[in-house]
């Protein structure tokens, strides 16, 4: 009993630690908070967070992880339900500003690892946050796409993140959580208007081997 409960304890100041984390970095910035800001905050000690995740760079990466696996898992099941390119386009939009609204601390700390400065965060773990969410949209455009190149799948997976991109900066600059219901719609017609017109695309890289 006493050690279920002292699990329970650790568990539950390690979660405490993070969500602090989360909001401190989400509302300054990593580099701006400091060890002792997160722990005043969580009211705990540095002690307590050097023996979860031993420094603050440890702890941003479990962070990323924990937070960016949950996102992806909601994206990837919520375009599963797309039966077609111009569903998946709309809903992932949709997800993005959907998500900004429902979870804005954690949008606002994701997006901005995604699209904000690096400050000193590892360059291999920004790279593999973006990517996974653009192979779960490339993944799935290809599953529903019939008689498209699939330099013209990447292409559109690129011109579909282009185009949220302005209301994710929004967001993270101006606060700005409100946008047209019609916004998802009109970017989907014209991601599909592009893969099924006859100019040509640029040569965007791959993204890994996405089965």
């Amino acid at each position: 009993m006493a050690r279920a409960e002292a699990a329970q304890r650790n568990g539950n100041t390690r979660e405490v630690i993070l969500e602090t984390a989360e909001r401190l970095f989400a509302e300054r910035g990593f580099v701006a908070t400091s060890v002792r800001d997160i722990v005043r905050e969580a009211s705990t000690s540095a002690p307590s967070l050097y023996h979860f995740f031993g420094s603050k760079e440890n702890l941003l990466v479990d962070l990323i992880t924990d937070r960016h696996a949950e996102y992806c898992d909601e994206l990837e099941a919520d375009l599963d339900l797309a039966k077609n390119p111009f569903e998946v386009c709309q809903r992932f939009v949709k997800f993005v500003l959907t998500n900004m609204t429902r979870r804005p601390i954690t949008a606002k700390f994701l997006l901005g690892i995604m699209f904000g400065p690096r400050q000193n965060i590892p360059e291999a773990l920004v790279g593999e946050t973006l990517m996974r969410s653009q192979e779960i949209v490339q993944a799935r455009l290809r599953e529903v796409t019939v008689g498209v190149s699939e330099s013209r799948i990447v292409f559109a997976r690129m011109m579909l993140l282009g185009m949220v991109t302005p209301a994710v900066l929004l967001f993270l600059t101006s606060g700005v959580q409100s946008f047209s219901p019609k916004l998802p719609g009109c970017i989907a017609h014209r991601v599909i208007d592009m893969m099924g017109d006859s100019h040509p695309v640029c040569a965007w890289p791959t993204v890994g081997e996405v089965a």
